[in-house]
């Protein structure tokens, strides 16, 4: 599984501004800041359901446009 939390951040940033923190993300979306962190860092292994459902609204996204298959070599 891939996170694209961050890629989603940085193409909703503002031209001249700085994107969001994942403090910021956090505290607009309600989702927890471990886990925002985690998803922007792309180290998360499982998802608490509700942050996901925060940051999904939040984004205006789905899951899927969020987190990302990708199949192992062994499969």
């Amino acid at each position: 599984m891939n996170s694209r939390l961050s890629i989603l951040v940085a193409e909703r940033r503002v031209p001249g501004e700085r994107a969001p923190g994942i403090r910021a993300i956090a505290a607009a979306s309600g989702a927890s800041v471990s886990t925002v962190q985690r998803l922007m860092n792309n180290s998360m292994k499982r998802v608490p359901l509700d942050d996901l459902a925060a940051l999904c609204k939040y984004l205006r996204v789905g899951v899927g446009d969020i987190l990302e298959y990708i199949p192992d070599d062994n499969s």
